[in-house]
């Protein structure tokens, strides 16, 4: 049997893009081999391997999206964040956003604890923030390596494990397709960074948003060099265009956008099947 794995990558709202990724298997009534993910694509990876389908994911997004008091209302014109009740906002050493209501919620969704419960392999990617290098989890507790993968410096704070303070796996491996590679027959990589951007104003970015454009900035300067090393078998970078890192009040922009991709992985896997 063919084996795929797939790796689900860093770019925040943009993220969402990875969900239609996974409908395109479940359409296809495959999983993929092994998963894995950093930041946003831990977050979503992990769901789909704890057993919820796509679908389940998405409407899971939905719900606490559009629920009354449940999620975000973020920045327009360049304001920040509302505080709501699932961002717990507060001045905590090393971060703007403690992050803790979330990850709750989140483990109450999935219902398990341990890597080991996961019906798919999964491999989570952080940065270490001693050492500077990349750390991969594949194993014991789930949830903070999780929390650990999504948490941009600045906004979050660092996640303590055992010994060490582990940040945002984007700032590593922002689409960690290279530790998978080696386990499968072929491997599908998701790269949600964002092309280029033309100028549209006179005036200076404001300071958030130049903050997440340099983090992305440095994420496709890291996928660039090691797209030069190695490949995977497929490269999707859906096209979407005008999302900035924190705008998941746009999933349904995201959603239509990211169509193509998904019936880019479709065709991908159908020809891969057929051909064995």
């Amino acid at each position: 049997m063919t084996k795929f794995g797939l790796a689900l990558g860093s770019g925040g709202a943009r993220g969402l893009a990875h969900i239609l990724a996974l409908e395109a298997f479940d359409e296809l009534g495959i999983k993929p081999a092994i998963i894995s993910g950093a930041s946003i694509g831990a977050l979503f990876g992990a769901a789909y391997c704890a057993g919820l389908s796509a679908k389940e994911i998405r409407e899971s997004f939905n719900s606490l999206l559009h629920s009354s008091g449940k999620f975000l209302s973020f920045y327009k014109n360049s304001d920040y964040l509302n505080l709501i009740e699932y961002i717990d906002i507060g001045l905590k050493k090393g971060g703007l956003i403690k992050g803790d209501k979330f990850i709750s919620y989140y483990a109450e969704t999935l219902k398990i604890k341990t890597f080991e419960e996961l019906k798919i392999p999964l491999k989570v990617v952080a940065t270490n923030y001693f050492t500077r290098e990349q750390s991969v989890f594949d194993s014991g507790e789930l949830y903070a390596p999780i929390k650990a993968s999504y948490s941009v410096p600045g906004l979050f704070p660092p996640v303590q494990i055992n010994n060490n303070f582990y940040s945002d796996g984007g700032m590593v491996n922002p689409v960690p397709y290279d530790i998978i590679e080696h386990l499968v027959d072929y491997t599908i990589a998701i790269d949600i960074t964002p092309p280029p951007s033309s100028p549209n104003t006179e005036d200076t970015p404001p300071i958030f948003e130049t903050f997440f454009a340099s983090f992305q900035i440095m994420q496709n300067t890291i996928l660039n060099m090691k797209l030069k090393i190695s490949q995977p078998d497929l490269l999707v970078n859906p096209n979407i265009p005008n999302v900035r890192m924190l705008e998941f009040i746009k999933s349904e922009q995201i959603f239509k956008a990211s169509e193509k991709a998904k019936d880019e992985v479709k065709r991908f896997i159908e020809k891969k099947i057929n051909k064995t």
